[in-house]
């Protein structure tokens, strides 16, 4: 498997569309990996925890080899939250969730004030977006992402410091744990398609971008306007088509609360057809994050 270039996450998809049963797919690759990865000496003691922590299943079987599996933002106790939540500074809405994959969508979580000037203040330095290479980790343009983004250092200005401590306090992720916000605006016909925001740990190129902070654990996505048609977060493998609307953000995480990697995770960018789209995203990290615009 690996010599042929395979990853954890495509042996299980092959096992699923082969209609094996979800959880004998996964441990029987998750077996398979581990026996790998503690043969392969090709990774770290770091980078195998976070190997095991996202990528396998966190049971009995593999305690003595594993690290515990990471505290997820919006943990079990999500099914018994209110319909509203209010942080410090805001009341927020709750407008659906999915329990597997775990899927929120909130509402109002920003003002359109804060829609706009997160847009004006981007509008003048984007750049085409880029995607970290698996193989060398280098950032590369690539044909599936086609936006223009920039980001944000982590307390930048008043603005994001107010952004970034309510996001932190709905979650229940420290502000430390994020990436920094970045912004990233689709012209008519911009999409992203559907791709898994965590890192294989099994490629090098992710290496050092692990490095910075352990592995992604879950996204927050925020609607900075409303797009006229198109642009939803479409999540193929459940059906699930998030529409934009300005304020509103829909979060994720990678992998069920015992930390077995769910890749009905799998998540895109629907085309624009009309109009254009601006979104801001928070990724969230195991440890406090220390990359770029830290």
């Amino acid at each position: 498997m690996v010599e042929r270039g395979s990853t954890p996450d495509a042996v299980r998809q092959a096992l699923l569309a082969a209609k094996y049963e979800p959880r004998y797919a996964s441990d029987a690759v998750n077996a398979a990996w581990r026996e790998l990865v503690d043969t392969a000496a090709v990774l770290t003691e770091s980078e195998r925890a976070d190997s095991f922590e996202l990528l396998s299943q966190a049971g009995a079987s593999a305690a003595s080899n594993a690290q515990p599996a990471p505290a997820f933002p919006l943990g079990p106790q999500l099914a018994d939250m209110p319909n509203r939540l209010q942080t410090s500074d805001r009341v927020i809405e709750m407008l659906f969730v999915i329990a597997a994959p775990k899927v929120v969508l909130f509402g109002n979580l920003l003002s359109c004030d804060e829609c706009d000037q997160l847009v004006a203040l981007s509008r003048v330095k984007l750049q085409r977006s880029s995607v970290v290479n698996a193989s060398t980790g280098a950032y590369d343009v690539h044909p599936d992402r086609t936006s223009s983004g920039t980001y944000f250092n982590r307390g930048e200005n008043e603005l994001l410091q107010r952004i970034e401590r309510r996001i932190a306090e709905l979650v229940d992720c420290p502000v430390a744990h994020g990436e920094p916000i970045q912004v990233l605006h689709y012209p008519p016909g911009g999409e992203y398609k559907p791709h898994h925001d965590y890192f294989d740990p099994s490629h090098a190129g992710n290496r050092d971008v692990l490095a910075q902070g352990g592995q992604r654990i879950a996204t927050l996505i925020m609607y900075l306007n409303d797009v006229a048609c198109g642009g939803s977060t479409v999540f193929p493998e459940i059906g699930l088509h998030v529409l934009p609307r300005k304020g509103h953000a829909v979060y994720f995480a990678y992998s069920d609360d015992t930390g077995m990697l769910d890749a009905r995770s799998l998540h895109g960018g629907s085309p624009v057809f009309e109009g254009e789209k601006w979104i801001a995203t928070k990724w969230f990290r195991q440890r406090d994050y220390g990359g770029p615009g830290e």
